[in-house]
């Protein structure tokens, strides 16, 4: 599998600081999430759509960066988190975790709807019907990417467990009850027809992506603010490959 290539990849690249490993980790990590694409072209949903590609585009100008680059220490950070970030996420996605975290978040989902008053039903062990629709819940669903992705930066950044502490709890569990609340409401969208014939897919594809996104930004803001270390690594990230390309012209 190109994932578990990359994440193997990436670790040796932080520990052996070769930068072929760097660019080849980097770059099957881009390809990893450019395969994607053919699926979400399939479900209509162009806005991952992009973001694969753009993710692509991003991983691959890393792996190049790195082949460049004098500086390796900002590189060899950020492949730290990444590959933290990667393998909890993995961890879930390639084994059988994936089942129990899908069942569990149909659980869940079906719960809070019927706290809030929607009379959800379980159909299936990953299946919720309501008013006669029924809606899937797959990986994508359980929020496992956003989740992983903050995990991971809590666990790897260089700072006092207090505050990584308190970064990790403004980000996942937040994400967890945000993302409950994102599936009954497009579970409810949907089998209450609110936007008529095309419900699931303004729910689904517009109105939560759009709501997701500010939520990611608000959240990474507050993570920012316990963990400055991780903000100045993103900014010295950046730094670091505009100089490298302005010393290559």
């Amino acid at each position: 599998m190109l994932e578990f290539l990359s994440i193997a990849l990436m670790f040796l690249y932080a520990v052996l600081r070769k930068k072929p490993l760097g660019f080849f980790a980097w770059f099957i990590f881009g390809v990893s999430w450019l395969l994607k694409i053919p699926h979400y072209l399939q479900i209509s949903d162009y806005y991952n759509t992009v973001i694969m590609v753009l993710a692509f585009s991003l991983f691959t100008f890393m792996g190049l960066t790195i082949l460049r680059s004098e500086n390796q220490d900002v590189f060899v950070s950020a492949t730290s988190v990444a590959f933290v970030s990667s393998l909890i996420y993995f961890s879930f996605a390639l084994t059988e975790l994936k089942t129990l975290l899908i069942t569990h978040t149909a659980d869940m989902t079906v719960i809070l709807g019927k706290t809030l008053g929607f009379n959800f039903t379980r159909y299936d062990w990953n299946i919720i019907e309501y008013g006669g629709r029924y809606v899937e819940i797959i990986l994508a669903c359980t929020g496992i990417e956003s989740m992983a992705l903050f995990a991971g930066i809590a666990v790897s950044t260089k700072a006092d467990l207090k505050r990584r502490v308190y970064a990790f709890l403004v980000s996942v569990p937040v994400i967890y009850v945000l993302n409950l609340l994102r599936n009954v409401f497009i579970t409810a969208a949907f089998g209450e027809q609110w936007f008529g014939p095309d419900s699931f897919y303004i729910a689904h594809h517009v109105i939560s992506k759009i709501l997701a996104t500010l939520a990611l930004i608000a959240i990474s803001v507050a993570v920012f603010r316990f963990l400055p270390e991780f903000a100045d690594l993103i900014f010295n990230l950046k730094d670091e490959m505009v100089r490298t390309w302005k010393r290559q012209e």
